[in-house]
């Protein structure tokens, strides 16, 4: 079952996701809902792919290369989730 889809979960995938990713027990700054690509550093183009991955698995939705446009920012990717999640 997917866990419950808020801004502290999404947070909480990204910034386990982003540690993971870049091979460090912390990040260069907390991700918040206003955190996105660029900020903090780690958060790159590079974990982008481990985010947009790590985000449909935890939620158990199938995302499409075009769906990635809506993961540079946790407030998009949390209305975006939102979206998907009614229809």
């Amino acid at each position: 079952m997917p866990p419950e889809l808020n801004t502290e979960t999404i947070c909480a995938i990204v910034t386990d996701t982003l540690k993971v990713t870049n091979k460090k027990d912390a990040l260069s700054g907390d991700i918040t809902a206003a955190s996105r690509m660029g900020d903090p550093k780690e958060w790159d183009s590079l974990s982008f792919v481990a985010v947009f991955t790590a985000i449909g698995t935890a939620f158990d939705v199938e995302l499409e290369d075009d769906d990635a446009i809506h993961f540079q920012s946790i407030t998009a990717i949390e209305a975006f989730l939102k979206d998907i999640m009614d229809e």
